[in-house]
C-alpha cells in the first residue's frame, strides 16, 4: 500500500478519535496534579524516558534552566535511570554505602505510564511547578489501540504546551516516518480545527541528532533565529524555502540536506502549524551527544549500549523555550480577557450612544426627505415644478424636524442646514426654462471635459453603463420633455441639438474611431452655419469642448500608433545591443537608437520598457564620466622583461611617476575612463631600466576605448615583442547591458 493512501487513512482514523475525545468530554476524564502540564509527544523508541533523565541532571548546573525534584516518584525515577544510564550502581561495605560501578545501558521501554512532578527555575527569576508524563510509545500510536491512549490524549488536551518528539531514523522506513506525522496531525486535530489558531505554544524535538549529517553541535540546536521568527507566518513552500536558503543553514551543505530531507518528510505536519502561531519551534537535540553502539535487537527495536562518555546536546534548550511561551501565552491571554472585557464595555456603550443616532437617521431626518422626495417626484424632480401647496408641505415638515428634542439636543449643526432649506424652497425663484436648460448645457459640459464622469464601456454587452453624472443629466434633459410643445422654437431646437451631441458622444465612447469624431466635428459646423443667433454662450461652450475632446482623441489615437511603433522597435533593439560587444556602439549608437525610442513609449503603459532605457542611458553615462578601478594581469610577456603602465588624459604626457617593475604574473590597479590613454613601457633584460622613460619601446593606447584594445594584446612592433593581459573586472561586464 502507497505511503499516501496510508497516511490518509491514519487521517480518517485521527477524525474518529476526535469525535470520540468529545463524546467523553475533554480533558476531565481523569484527575491530574495541578501545574504547568507540558506534554511529551513521542512513540515508542523516541528518546522520551532518556531525555527527562538526561534534562534533570544538565539541569543541576544551569543558570538558565533549573529543576528541582520534591515528589518521591519523580525522583525515584529519573535516580533509577541515571544510574541505568551511567552505569552506577551501590554497594554495603564495612556497613557503609559506597557508589559501584555496574552495567551501563538505555532504561528499559516505558510499559505503562509515570506522572513527573517537579519545579522548574527559568533565568534564576521565575518558578514553575510542572507536571508531565511519561508513557509507553504505543499509546499515541494510531495503529495500536493501547489501553493508556484514552489518558494519554485526556493529558495532552489539558496541557499548556507541547513538545513533538521525532526519531530521526524512522526517515528511512516511509512507512513508519508517515504513520508518525499523522499520529502528529491527529493530536493537532485535536487541539484546534485546522487553520485556525493554534492556542498553546508547539515545540519539535528531534531527538538522537547526532546520526544526521552535519550535526556539530549546540550551535544547531534551535532551527529558527528570533530574528527569523516571521518565517512561520508564510505558508510551508515559503516557510522551507527561507530556512533553507538562511546563512544559517546554507553554510553547510551536509546539514542543509539533512534539514531539507526532514522538512520535507514532515511536510504534512508543518503545513499545519506554519501560518497558525508563532508560538513554534524546532530542536535538535541528542541526550547523549554521540551515536550510540547497536549491540543487539529485540522484537520492534534495537538494542543500544550508551556511549563511554555521555555529552548532551541542546536538552536544555526545548523545555526553556517553552516555559518561555507559556509565560508570554499567559500574558497575552490575559490580555485578551481584559481586551474582551473592554470590547463587551464599548459595545454597551456604543449602543446606549447610538439610539440617539439611529432615532435620528433612521426615523428624523428620512421623515423629512420622504416628505421632500415625494413632492418632488410629483414635481416630476424639478423644484421649479412644485405647487405652492407642496412647497409649503415640504417646509412645515422641516420646521417640525428641526424643533424636534432629539435635534435640538444632540444634532444641533442639522438645524441650519435645515433652516436654509426652508428658505430656498420659500424664497423659491421660477426662472425661465431657457436659463434651466442652459445650466443642463453646463453640466453636459462639465461631463465632457473630465473623463471620470463619462459613461463607461461594458465588454462583455458592448454598452455603456451610466456614470453619476451622466444619469443626472439625462434626469435633467428628460424633464424638459412636457414643455416641448409649448416652448418656444430656440429652445426646442436647442434641445434637439443638445440630444444630437450626447448620442455622438457616447457612440464615440462605445465605437472609438475617427468616424465619429469627424461626425461631431461636422454637427458642430453646421449648427454654427444654421443656428449662428441662436445659440447660447452654454451652447458654445459646449460645442468647444467637444471640439477639444475630439482633437485630443485624435491625438491619443497617433500617440498610441506611436507607441506601438516604438514597442516594437524596442523588442528588436534588445538583442541587437546586447548581442553587440562593440563598445563604441554600446556606448555611443546604441544610446542614441534607444534616446530615438524612448520618446515614441507611453509613460502610463510602457513603464517596465522606459526604466530599462533609462537604467541603460544612466550606466553608459556614468561609466563616460567616472574612472573605473582595474586590476590587471600581466599573464604572458618575453622571458625576464617588464612592464610600466599608466593611465593620462587624452593626448597628456606620462609622468612614469610611479616607480615599479611589473612582472609576468603580477597583478597592478589602475583607473580609466572612456577616453584616457595607456601607455605601456617594456624594458627586457638586456636594457637598462629607466622606470618607462627611456624603454625598449613604448606603446600608447589613445583609442577612446583603449582599453577594450589593451585586452586584446598589446604589440611591440618595433621589437617583435607582444603582451598578453587579463583584467578584472571583465571588460564584457562593464558594458550597459538592456535588463
Amino acid at each position: 500500500m502507497e505511503a499516501g493512501k496510508i497516511f490518509k487513512i491514519f487521517k480518517k482514523g485521527a477524525k474518529a478519535g476526535v469525535k470520540y475525545h468529545e463524546k467523553k468530554g475533554q480533558a476531565g476524564s481523569f484527575a491530574w496534579p495541578a501545574g504547568v502540564r507540558i506534554g511529551v509527544y513521542g512513540h515508542s523508541n523516541s528518546g522520551k524516558t532518556v531525555y527527562f533523565t538526561v534534562l534533570h541532571e544538565e539541569c543541576k548546573i544551569s543558570k538558565e534552566l533549573q529543576i528541582s525534584v520534591t515528589e518521591n516518584a519523580t525522583a525515584g525515577e529519573f535516580l533509577a535511570n541515571y544510574r541505568s544510564l551511567w552505569g552506577v550502581g551501590t554497594a554495603v561495605d564495612s556497613g557503609t554505602m559506597v557508589d559501584r560501578r555496574g552495567e551501563k545501558k538505555f532504561p528499559d521501554p516505558t510499559i505503562g505510564d509515570k506522572v513527573l512532578l517537579f519545579n522548574a527555575f527559568v533565568d534564576r527569576k521565575k518558578k514553575y511547578s510542572v507536571v508531565t508524563y511519561d508513557y509507553s510509545g504505543k499509546a499515541v500510536s494510531l495503529s495500536d489501540r493501547a489501553d493508556l491512549r484514552e489518558k494519554a490524549l485526556d493529558f495532552f488536551m489539558g496541557c499548556n504546551g507541547l513538545l513533538f518528539f521525532f526519531d530521526p531514523k524512522t526517515l528511512a522506513a516511509e512507512l513508519q516516518c508517515q504513520e508518525h506525522v499523522a499520529a502528529f496531525v491527529s493530536m493537532l486535530e485535536h487541539l484546534a480545527p485546522l487553520h485556525s489558531r493554534l492556542p498553546i505554544p508547539i515545540g519539535l524535538v528531534i531527538s538522537k541528532a547526532d546520526i544526521l549529517p552535519g550535526f556539530t553541535g549546540d550551535n544547531q540546536t534551535v532551527l529558527i533565529n528570533a530574528e527569523d521568527e516571521n518565517f512561520l507566518a508564510e505558508e510551508f513552500e515559503i516557510f522551507l524555502d527561507r530556512v533553507l536558503s538562511s546563512n544559517k543553514i546554507a553554510s553547510n551543505s551536509a546539514w542543509a540536506g539533512s534539514v531539507r530531507n526532514l522538512l520535507i518528510k514532515l511536510r504534512e505536519f508543518l503545513k499545519i502549524i506554519v501560518g497558525r502561531t508563532l508560538d513554534f519551534q524546532i530542536f535538535f537535540v541528542s541526550s547523549t551527544g554521540q551515536t550510540p553502539e547497536k549491540i543487539g535487537a529485540d522484537v520492534g527495536r534495537s538494542i543500544y549500549l550508551p556511549p563511554a562518555k555521555i555529552q548532551p546536546v541542546g536538552v536544555r534548550e526545548p523545555f526553556h523555550w517553552m516555559l518561555n511561551s507559556i509565560s508570554r501565552s499567559r500574558k497575552i491571554s490575559g490580555f485578551r480577557k481584559v481586551a474582551k472585557f473592554i470590547t463587551v464595555l464599548s459595545l454597551i456603550w456604543i449602543i446606549l450612544f447610538s439610539i440617539p443616532f439611529l432615532y435620528h437617521l433612521k426615523i428624523l431626518l428620512p421623515g423629512a426627505e420622504k416628505n421632500e422626495r415625494e413632492v418632488l417626484q410629483m414635481a416630476q424632480s424639478s423644484a421649479h415644478g412644485m405647487s405652492p401647496a407642496d412647497r409649503e408641505r415640504v417646509i412645515n415638515e422641516y420646521k417640525e424636524y428641526r424643533r424636534a428634542f432629539t435635534v435640538r439636543t444632540f444634532f444641533d449643526d442639522f438645524i441650519p442646514p435645515a433652516k436654509q432649506l426652508c428658505d430656498v424652497y420659500a424664497e423659491l425663484n421660477f426662472g425661465s426654462a431657457v436659463e434651466r436648460f442652459n445650466q443642463s448645457i453646463k453640466h453636459f459640459t462639465g461631463i465632457v471635459s473630465m473623463p471620470p464622469k463619462w459613461p463607461k464601456l461594458n465588454p462583455m454587452t458592448d454598452s455603456l453603463d451610466e456614470s453619476p453624472d451622466s444619469k443626472m443629466l439625462l434626469t435633467e434633459l428628460d424633464a424638459f420633455e412636457v414643455s416641448d410643445s409649448t416652448s418656444p422654437s430656440p429652445l426646442f431646437f436647442s434641445k434637439k441639438r443638445i440630444y444630437g451631441y450626447l448620442d455622438l458622444f457616447k457612440e464615440s465612447i462605445r465605437r472609438p474611431g475617427d468616424s465619429i469624431l469627424t461626425k461631431i466635428i461636422q454637427l458642430i459646423n453646421y449648427n454654427l452655419e444654421t443656428y449662428p443667433s441662436d445659440l447660447s454662450n452654454e451652447e458654445k461652450e459646449l460645442m468647444g469642448a467637444l471640439s477639444t475632446y475630439c482633437s485630443s482623441k485624435k491625438e491619443q489615437k497617433v500617440q498610441t500608433a506611436t507607441a506601438q511603433a516604438a514597442r516594437s522597435e524596442f523588442e528588436t533593439v534588445i538583442e541587437a545591443v546586447n548581442g553587440n560587444l562593440d563598445p563604441s556602439y554600446r556606448f555611443g549608437k546604441a544610446v542614441e537608437e534607444l534616446q530615438a525610442i524612448l520618446v515614441g513609449l507611453d509613460q502610463a503603459v510602457d513603464r517596465s520598457k522606459i526604466t530599462m532605457i533609462n537604467k541603460y542611458i544612466e550606466s553608459a553615462k556614468q561609466l563616460k564620466n567616472s574612472r573605473m578601478e582595474f586590476s590587471c594581469k600581466i599573464v604572458n610577456i618575453p622571458a625576464d622583461a617588464h612592464l610600466h603602465i599608466e593611465v593620462t588624459g587624452d593626448g597628456a604626457n606620462p609622468e612614469w611617476s610611479d616607480r615599479n617593475q611589473i612582472y609576468k604574473d603580477d597583478v597592478i590597479k589602475f583607473k580609466w575612463k572612456i577616453g584616457d590613454d595607456i601607455h605601456v613601457a617594456i624594458d627586457l633584460i638586456d636594457h637598462e631600466c629607466s622606470w618607462g622613460k627611456k624603454s625598449s619601446e613604448t606603446v600608447v593606447l589613445t583609442d577612446d576605448y583603449a582599453i577594450f584594445k589593451m585586452e586584446e594584446g598589446i604589440a611591440f612592433e618595433n621589437i617583435g615583442k607582444k603582451v598578453k593581459v587579463s583584467l578584472s573586472p571583465a571588460l564584457k561586464d562593464i558594458l550597459p547591458t538592456l535588463k
